[in-house]
Formats: structure tokens, sequence, C-alpha cells
């Protein structure tokens, strides 16, 4: 005769079966940066050594002048800066694994904070480069703030909310590249081609937004990732270094009266 056996003992029985069955599960978790394909870590080091090259040139060009310069020490901080949010991606602190969008994909929030830090800085280089007046310098720093928290609200989000705030993005886009554009107009040809060179990587960043993991996930994640840094690179360092090169013919020495413009 077969001894009846408690309640207890069936739930032991189910839970001892089931234990297997989730170990794989909890063993096959996204963890950064072990998850990353390859060419993504390529990619996220060689935008982090792209922007120390940025800065260490700018950091070297300030210390080697009779007075130090704003326009020096704001370059150097953006390659700082870009070089320390493109190594904490590339250490995986600055990415997440979204799971609540159409289909899972990596968000890299770093990008968001880097961006945050340094666009606003490349604009207050340009304000001093090509002289702005205070209400024009004060309007752009802002937008482009708002630009970049608009663009990592919609990250967090899904459809059809996110697209919502990347329209934000462009509206802030083109507002900046509308106040921007005229001072180039009859300016010198560096401060000219600094300026058109801004605007085409906001318009960029757009674009990969939209074709990226935040947006719509067309491209694949190296692609996306590879393209980005290629962009972001030349925004940071490259542009930095060509204002840097050409800064005494550009600003023909006359930077530091500037700073009455801005009481």
């Amino acid at each position: 005769r077969r001894e009846q056996q408690p309640p207890i003992y069936f739930c032991l029985r189910a839970m001892a079966a089931a234990a297997p069955a989730a170990a794989p599960a909890a063993g096959g978790s996204i963890t950064f940066p072990d998850d990353y394909p390859n060419s993504v870590k390529h990619f996220l080091l060689i935008g982090s050594l792209g922007c120390v090259v940025g800065a260490v040139v700018a950091l070297y060009f300030n210390l080697n002048r009779t007075k130090p310069s704003v326009v020096h020490s704001l370059l150097f901080l953006i390659g700082a800066t870009g070089a320390m949010g493109y190594y904490a991606m590339w250490t995986g602190l600055g990415a997440v694994y979204k799971t609540t969008d159409a289909t899972p994909r990596v968000i890299f929030w770093a990008r968001y904070l880097t961006q945050f830090v340094t666009q606003p800085m490349l604009l207050v280089v340009l304000s001093f480069v090509g002289k702005f007046d205070t209400p024009t310098m004060v309007s752009v720093v802002a937008e482009d703030a708002l630009l970049v928290m608009a663009g990592y609200l919609g990250s967090t989000t899904v459809a059809p909310v996110k697209y919502l705030w990347w329209l934000t993005t462009v509206f802030f886009t083109v507002l900046i590249s509308y106040q921007i554009l005229p001072t180039a107009a009859e300016a010198h040809a560096v401060y000219r081609n600094a300026v058109y060179a801004t605007v085409v990587c906001l318009a960029l960043f757009n674009f990969l937004w939209l074709m990226g993991s935040e947006g719509s996930a067309s491209l694949g994640l190296s692609q996306e990732v590879g393209l980005y840094v290629i962009v972001d690179v030349v925004l940071k360092s490259g542009l930095g270094l060509y204002l840097l090169f050409n800064y005494d013919a550009v600003c023909d020495g006359d930077e530091e009266i500037s700073s009455q413009q801005y009481v």
C-alpha cells in the first residue's frame, strides 16, 4: 500500500524540478560589456581615444599660450568629457538593455549625459569665436540642453510617444540652426565652416536617433555605434582641432576683449 504524502512534499518536488530550468535563464541575462559585439567595443574605444587626442592637443596649446584662452579651455573640457563618456560605455557602465520596446535593444544613456555637457560648451565656443551677443548665446545653449533632454526622454519610452520626443529634438535643432547660420554668412571662412559642420552633425544625430536603437532600430547596433562615433568625434575632436589650429587667424588675438559682451 502506497503511503500518502503531505502536500508540502509535492511543492518541494515541483520547486526542485523547476530549479534546473530556471538556471539557464538566469545565466542568459544580458550584461555589458560582456555581451557587446566586438565591433561595438572597438568603436567605443576608438571614440574614447579620438576624444583624448582632442583634449590633449587643446590642453597643450592652452598651456603654451602667454594667456589662457576660454576657447582652448572649453575645447579641452569637451574632449575630456567625451573621452570619459566613451570609456564609460566601453566598460559597460553607460549602457542599459531596454526590453520595453517592440524588440529588445541597447540604449547608451552615457551618450546623452556626454552630449548634455559637451554640446552647450561647443556652442559657447562658437559664441566666443563668432562674437554672439548675450541673448543669442544664452538661447542656443539652453535650446541645446533641451534638445539633448528630449532625446534621452525619447530613448526611455516607446512608440508613438518616443517619436514626439524625437520631433522635439528636430525642432530645437532647426531653431539652433536658424540662429547660428546667419552669423556665418559674412564671417571668417574658418568660423563659417565650423558653423556648417556643427549644423550638419546635429542633423546627423537626429537621423541616427531615428534609425538606431532609440527609434526604429533599422540599423544594427554595430552600424549605429560606428556611425555615431564618426560623427561625434568629428564634432568634438575634429572641429576642435580645426578651431585650435586656426584660432589666431579667426580670432585675431582679440577673444578676451569679447568678455565685455557678456556683462
